[in-house]
């Protein structure tokens, strides 16, 4: 049965303007693949590369980093150049495990970052920093080489006004390691070899560290029990085979004479 508005002609059309579509999509696609198969995978990740880390993109460069994504991709799922494509991110994957393993090096004292308070390890910061950084922090180690840092000429004003350093070593803005060598005393006579160490010094040298550590409210506070112990000890009759408090109440119920009168 024919509908009433079918037109023979505008079904013609139709299917004629579907065929010119498929066949200019098929034509562009394959204008695609010989422009990239022309042209070089590497460059055009490297341009990827370099446009993702430029911060101050126009609305040109975003237009033309989203082409160069498109023709990657394309050339990704299409195998052109797939030897050389492969060969190259298995390269890339490469670098970026040996770079990532060498970033997380803890270097300790030879690290730029060390600090014995706050980095010890010398651990290359990033995670917690309140502003994060645009590229990854390097991992460098003191001496610098001269590649990595900018040499800049002496400032004129310096000389001008006849600026002297003092001597010695340069100040450090920050505590010195606490708790990390022995006594003094107790290090001298152990590491004494030839001679064997007198007890008597070690456990002199011994009590002074102890002093040294404990704080001084906790050492009057065991000397004052000390004292209370010995005035108590000075009041018991070592005679008898009772104890103090066993003394005391017998003598309050009679059956043992006060102190007074055994002493008389």
């Amino acid at each position: 049965m024919i509908r009433q508005n079918y037109s023979l002609a505008n079904e013609l059309k139709s299917k004629e303007r579907k065929q010119q579509s498929k066949v200019q999509q098929r034509q562009k696609r394959q204008f695609k693949i010989e422009k990239l198969s022309a042209a070089d995978p590497i460059r055009i990740f490297r341009q990827i590369e370099r446009l993702e880390l430029n911060q101050e993109k126009t609305d040109r460069d975003i237009l033309y980093l989203k082409k160069l994504k498109e023709d990657w991709e394309f050339i990704k799922e299409n195998g052109l150049h797939k030897a050389k494509v492969e060969s190259f991110l298995a390269q890339k994957e490469q670098e970026e495990k040996t770079k990532a393993k060498a970033n997380s090096k803890l270097w300790g004292l030879k690290s730029i970052y060390f600090n014995p308070e706050l980095n010890p390890l010398g651990k290359v910061p990033g995670d917690k920093l309140l502003e994060k950084p645009i590229i990854q922090l390097p991992n460098h180690t003191k001496p610098l080489k001269s590649h990595v840092y900018t040499k800049y000429s002496k400032d004129p004003l310096i000389d001008r006004l006849e600026v002297v350093l003092p001597e010695g070593e340069p100040p450090k803005f920050y505590k010195m390691v606490q708790n990390t060598q022995r006594n003094n005393a107790t290090s001298n006579i152990l590491s004494s070899s030839n001679d064997v160490p007198n007890v008597t010094d070690v456990i002199l040298s011994t009590e002074k560290a102890v002093n040294m550590l404990v704080p001084s409210a906790i050492l009057k506070k065991s000397k004052k029990k000390e004292l209370d112990h010995d005035d108590r000890d000075d009041d018991y009759d070592y005679d008898n085979d009772y104890a103090p408090e066993e003394e005391e109440y017998l003598i309050a119920i009679g059956k043992l004479p006060s102190k007074r009168s055994r002493i008389n």
